[in-house]
């Protein structure tokens, strides 16, 4: 009898777009009976799934846990799953990071809470849009000028040129030509010209102990100008610049949100 690939689930390192660091990567699939098969290029697949809803569950002791809903039909169905650095992780002394611990009012963690920080100098920018013109409501993005590597999961700052640029923010969704065309999660709001920039975003959220920590890589300078989000409690924001260095870690000690 003849097997049927039905789910592929990519599991990407969100700090270098390798595969996960150590041994330790579990992908569970629920409501599915079959375990997932374990391929050398980090890739787990599960066969002949009915169709119907499942939730993917990813853990690692170096990340966060993940979990995500998908909705599998007859076709053979692709996830990337971006495993998001714990404070513990091992950096490499290249990184550039921001750290911070943060409490409520009384002093005790704020667990719930996300960070998302988008690097503004745009000496950094991960790459620039080749079309003449892309249309408000485009749903794919051709790249050129990389400098480093973008992957299904990464999150952007899309910034027009001019004094009065467009600019949004959007999630590559698929890689459908690598380094070069790109499907993007949602359709733009915006239309931009070419030259326009890709500025990189990186995402996280807070430990149990309220603890946390964003790194940067690969950028093309030393220095550059972050915007710092905090999103808690009823979408409440905080918002700094914080300035962030290669091999550094800016400390920003203890936020406390209100």
């Amino acid at each position: 009898m003849k097997t049927r690939v039905s789910l592929v689930v990519c599991v990407i390192d969100a700090m270098t777009s390798q595969t996960p660091l150590g041994n330790t990567t579990a992908v569970f699939l629920e409501g599915a009976r079959s375990k997932a098969i374990h391929k050398s290029n980090g890739s787990y697949i599960f066969n002949d799934l009915p169709p119907g809803e499942y939730r993917i569950l990813v853990s690692n002791e170096h990340y966060f846990h993940e979990q995500t809903l998908i909705t599998i039909g007859t076709d053979n169905f692709i996830e990337v799953v971006q495993l998001k650095p714990l404070p513990s992780y091992p950096f490499s002394q290249s990184a550039g990071l921001i750290r911070a611990m943060l409490q409520d009012a009384a002093g005790a963690p704020v667990l719930h809470a996300s960070l998302q920080a988008a690097i503004l100098t745009e000496e950094c920018a991960r790459a620039r849009v080749m079309a003449d013109q892309l249309d408000k409501g485009a749903e794919e993005i051709t790249l050129g000028a990389f400098t480093g590597v973008i992957s299904a999961g990464d999150t952007y700052i899309l910034r027009g040129r001019g004094a009065k640029a467009a600019e949004e923010q959007i999630q590559i969704a698929e890689v459908i030509e690598h380094q070069k065309r790109f499907r993007l999660k949602k359709k733009l709001t915006k239309a931009f010209a070419r030259g326009s920039l890709l500025l990189p975003v990186q995402e996280t959220r807070v430990t149990e102990r309220g603890e946390a920590v964003i790194a940067f890589r690969g950028n093309r300078i030393s220095a550059f100008q972050t915007e710092l989000v905090i999103t808690y409690g009823s979408n409440k924001q905080l918002k700094k610049e914080v300035l962030v260095a290669e091999g550094t870690t800016t400390n920003l000690g203890i936020i406390r949100l209100t």
